[in-house]
């Protein structure tokens, strides 16, 4: 606990951290899929795997953008959530220096 003009509370903010952390990973595509005992996708989807149904090349490639899409979220998600973790490093670094600096 810090003794300076903010009360801190450095297990907090190294909990929080942690957890943030933890969440993160859970964003990954392919722990995402691990956990679901599902294989990762194929970059492109074959249109032939659909069958000989009309519009099927269309099909395949809507597939495709969702899976995109997919990826492009759960990495923005853990990229914010990444960003979290390293801000909390900063502040409890900056918390720490300034309490140093005090003399506290």
């Amino acid at each position: 606990m810090s003794k300076g003009l903010v009360d801190v509370s450095y297990k907090a903010l190294d909990e929080c951290r942690t957890r943030v952390h933890i969440a993160s990973k859970d964003f990954a595509l392919d722990e995402i899929l691990k956990a679901s005992k599902s294989q990762t996708p194929a970059d492109t989807t074959e249109p032939r795997v659909l069958g000989m149904i009309p519009g099927v090349t269309d099909l395949a490639a809507k597939i495709d953008a969702v899976w995109a899409a997919v990826r492009v979220e759960l990495g923005s998600g853990q990229g914010r959530l990444e960003a979290v973790e390293r801000a909390l490093d900063e502040v409890e670094s900056n918390l720490r220096k300034a309490a140093t600096a005090s003399g506290a």
